[in-house]
């Protein structure tokens, strides 16, 4: 009570007041003092008077003192209040005072600057008024919380309502206010307007969220990856369609797991390149396998990510499937393989047919020279028997020419009853000399195996090939290559097992081998056009695929059985007919003989001769040139002299074919017949359009030429 009555008074009137009091209690001690001196005397006299002038400055110096310190509290209050009052309204943050209600009872300018509203405006104003019914509801609940624990709150979110309507955020803090008897009076806070990083925030969101549709919904797939963790860490949709695998499961994987294993050798060499400091190409293709074992080709783009030291800390990486690019791309190779095969076939039909003429001319002039000594009765028998093992080989020799032809598709396949075990037999003789000595060539062929009715240089090609690929397959190890051939009977289930063949006879042709053996991924594709296991260089992929195709074309059927590092064997199995082959005699006792004039035409020299000496040995006179020009001049003259013309098809200057049209302009009934090596550009049909009799294929055989010969005459 006294303090606050020396607070209204002020120091000097303080000062004055005690003063006063001073000299009164003075003299209140001076009158009681009678009763003093009555009792004490002279002793209590003193007393009385020297009491009051010691207590009465005493007492006013305490007063004065008090008033002083009590004025200089009211100026420091005042300074604090006048300071505490300039940061309120110098801060950009909102200060704010309610009720227990939630009217404002004071704020600092800036809170009026957040709200919008003007300090008359905001003076008493509830807190609601300012607020939606949700966030309204929400901040009743912080301020209840406040109330009942008494703790304050920090950084919850208040979303006020401008007098202009616009929406403002808030990062508000409230604390309770309390009166001096600790009676819960009302709140006070502070409000931070974050209404900018809000919409920054939004904004933000709302592009990350952009980004993230756009990424996932790209028609690339797009991951990043991190190398310190070696983990990808984000991938979008189109890379889980890619691999097949979840984004969870792609998260816990690293972006080698994904490749195959030539691509991750590849992969850590360029992130070795990448760590050391060595540049390399932003841009390149992985083969990779799904989760389902697929394999699919990548074109990859990344962007490398460094750290202050310039070490690569990740990188980006644009995804693109080019699996169909690649196949393509593999399409076109496979094309151009196939184009530079069809020209290699080409170079090598070209040379096969002139390899042909002039190999057929010299077995000619061989088989010729042979046959005349052999139908001399006065010939040793040692040396009978020595010609007829040249007469067996130079035959053998022609039927090699026709595999030639056959094989460039310079002849034409023809089918007739065959021995496939005597194909097998010749097959193994060249075999024997072309593979290496450390492969074992064995044989187990049966006696009086079944005929079929095929085209002999097929048979030959399917054996050749099926036996340098399990050479192949051995390689320069030691190893053994059986060829078997043996009669077999195929019931029903035997024959459903395979649909091209039908149940009966069959002659069954092994093949086997014990080289590395075929992968059984590989064994469904071996038969597949331009599908190969060997290297590039090595192999075009077209053997077995031509192979099937000559034994489906003979109505039969192919299987494989091969074990990893056991070695394969190859089963073909073709239907036996009921038919003779016919045996080629090797001496005619009934040769046809005639008496008819023949001109022969033939550029070489010693097939003239021979010619001219077989014809007439038969019987024939003879004219021979070596010139097809000689030869037209010499009809011309003489167009009557002759009652044949046999030519060669191949000849200078003038061809035979050319040679027969201006003869039968001369004279149209005169019998021509045309010889030849091969016929690649002239076929008996066309010769048989030209109104030419006959068609003899080279090297001459006396049976053959007799015979035709006499055909062609007999038409007249």
């Amino acid at each position: 009570m006294i303090l606050r009555w020396m607070r209204k008074l002020g120091i000097l009137k303080t000062t004055l007041a005690t003063t006063a009091v001073a000299i009164i209690l003075s003299f209140l001690l001076y009158a009681g003092s009678s009763y003093i001196i009555a009792e004490a005397g002279m002793r209590g006299i003193l007393m009385s008077l020297i009491i009051p002038a010691i207590i009465a400055p005493v007492l006013g110096y305490i007063f004065v003192y008090v008033a002083i310190r009590l004025d200089q509290s009211e100026k420091a209050q005042r300074q604090s209040e006048e300071k505490y009052r300039a940061i309120l309204e110098n801060i950009e943050d909102g200060y704010f005072e309610v009720d227990i209600k939630g009217n404002f009872k004071f704020f600092n300018d800036s809170m009026c600057r957040i709200l919008g509203y003007s300090p008359s405006e905001l003076a008493g104003m509830n807190n609601r008024q300012f607020m939606d019914k949700e966030n309204a509801r929400s901040v009743y609940q912080t301020f209840n919380h406040v109330y009942n624990t008494g703790k304050p709150t920090k950084g919850f979110d208040w979303e006020a309502i401008e007098k202009n309507g616009s929406i403002r955020h808030l990062d508000a803090s409230v604390s309770l206010i309390t009166d001096e008897e600790g009676r819960r009076i009302g709140f006070r806070g502070i409000a931070r307007d974050i209404t900018g990083r809000k919409q920054a925030e939004k904004a933000l969101s709302e592009s990350e969220e952009k980004y993230r549709q756009l990424v996932n919904h790209a028609p690339t797939g797009i991951y990043k990856v991190d190398f310190n963790k070696g983990k990808l860490v984000s991938v979008n949709d189109v890379m889980c369609e890619y691999t097949g695998y979840t984004k969870n499961e792609l998260l816990n994987m690293s972006a080698l797991d994904f490749l195959t294993e030539e691509s991750q050798k590849r992969f850590l060499d360029r992130m070795d390149k990448l760590f050391k400091g060595k540049q390399i190409p932003r841009t390149v293709e992985y083969k990779a396998r799904a989760k389902d074992g697929r394999e699919f080709w990548l074109f990859l783009d990344a962007r490398y990510e460094y750290d202050e030291n310039g070490m690569p800390q990740g990188a980006t990486v644009v995804a693109h499937d080019i699996t169909d690019r690649k196949r393509a791309e593999e399409q076109k190779e496979r094309l151009e393989d196939q184009l530079q095969q069809a020209h290699k076939m080409e170079a090598i039909g070209t040379l096969a047919g002139g390899i042909a003429h002039d190999f057929n001319n010299i077995l000619s002039v061989i088989i010729g020279y042979t046959e005349l000594i052999l139908m001399n009765g006065n010939v040793d028998e040692e040396v009978r028997q020595n010609l007829k093992e040249i007469f067996s080989a130079s035959k053998h020799a022609r039927d090699m020419v026709k595999q030639i032809l056959a094989f460039s598709r310079q002849s034409k396949q023809e089918r007739k009853p065959i021995q496939v075990a005597h194909i097998v037999k010749e097959a193994i003789k060249m075999l024997r000399v072309s593979l290496p000595t450390t492969i074992a060539i064995q044989q187990k062929i049966e006696k009086n195996t079944g005929i079929i009715e095929a085209d002999p240089t097929q048979i030959h090609q399917v054996l050749m090939n099926l036996c340098t690929n399990a050479a192949h397959a051995i390689d320069e190890k030691d190893g053994v290559l059986e060829i078997s051939l043996s009669n077999i009977e195929l019931d029903q289930n035997a024959a459903a097992r395979h649909p091209e063949l039908k149940p009966g006879p069959h002659l069954k042709l092994s093949v086997r081998d014990t080289g590395h053996g075929i992968h059984p991924e590989a064994q469904e594709r071996i038969f597949e056009p331009y599908f190969t296991t060997k290297v590039k260089g090595e192999g075009t992929g077209l053997g077995l695929a031509v192979v099937q195709g000559i034994i489906k074309s003979q109505n039969g059927a192919i299987t494989v059985e091969s074990e990893v590092g056991k070695g394969s064997t190859f089963h073909v199995y073709l239907p036996i007919i009921q038919r003779n082959v016919t045996v080629d005699e090797v001496e005619s006792t009934a040769l046809p003989m005639g008496h008819e004039r023949i001109l022969l035409v033939d550029d070489e020299q010693p097939l003239v001769e021979i010619g001219k000496q077989m014809l007439e040995r038969l019987g024939y006179t003879v004219a021979a040139r070596t010139s097809s020009i000689e030869a037209l001049e010499l009809f011309k003259v003489q167009p009557n002299r002759f009652d044949l013309v046999i030519t060669d098809i191949v000849m200078p200057n003038m061809t035979g074919e050319k040679l027969a049209e201006k003869l039968m302009d001369i004279r149209a009934d005169i019998p021509i017949i045309l010889c030849t090596g091969y016929s690649e550009k002239f076929t008996r049909r066309q010769a048989s359009d030209m109104g030419i009799r006959s068609f003899l294929m080279k090297p001459l055989v006396m049976q053959d030429l007799a015979g035709t010969v006499r055909q062609a005459l007999a038409v007249n």
